[in-house]
């Protein structure tokens, strides 16, 4: 970990770093060794999900203080599914557990996947705080709507109206400027 902090640029990045990983490490520990069962390969994974971190440092900084042992709890346990799926640990985990089901994904979720990039850019930038706060937290932290719940204090079936109530404000948006696919 100590070779790690030297790539940052500022004091105040590593000692951020530093302190999360001091504050985090047994809490990832166990959710790294809970998926992969295998020290080395949960070690591997946590300093992974500590590496990635760095490359998102502007996106840590701005993360409420509350949400980042959230964050780096649901980090590092996408973390080690992503090295099972590639076959990187020795675990055997049923797909169904790694995978979601096209069933379990939203309608508004499956037209914003058809837009591109730049057009979700477009209509992101349009929206209101609150709905950008929810949306960033769901696809940009990967947060589960149980740790969006507990970061925002409010209830599990709150964070779905709001993510609902946001995907729809961006398909609407996107619908506005004309970007919308015809097969959507």
């Amino acid at each position: 970990m100590i070779f790690l902090l030297l790539i940052l640029n500022s004091e105040e990045d590593r000692a951020l770093i530093a302190d999360l990983f001091a504050e985090n490490y047994h809490r990832m520990k166990r959710i790294a060794l809970g998926v992969l069962h295998e020290t080395n390969a949960a070690e591997d994974a946590i300093q992974d999900t500590f590496v990635r971190c760095m490359k998102k440092m502007d996106t840590l900084r701005t993360l409420p203080e509350k949400a980042r042992p959230v964050y780096l709890s649901t980090a590092v346990k996408h973390n080690a599914l992503n090295r099972l799926k590639k076959g990187g640990a020795h675990a055997d985990v049923p797909a169904e557990l790694t995978e979601i089901p096209d069933r379990l994904v939203s309608v508004e979720e499956r037209a914003i996947n058809s837009l591109t990039v730049a057009e979700v850019k477009e209509a992101f930038k349009k929206l209101p705080t609150g709905l950008k706060d929810v949306l960033r937290y769901k696809y940009l932290l990967e947060l589960s709507d149980g740790e969006i719940a507990r970061a925002l204090g409010v209830s599990r079936s709150t964070v779905r109206v709001y993510l609902t109530r946001a995907r729809r404000a961006v398909l609407n948006l996107c619908r506005e400027d004309g970007y919308e696919k015809e097969s959507v």
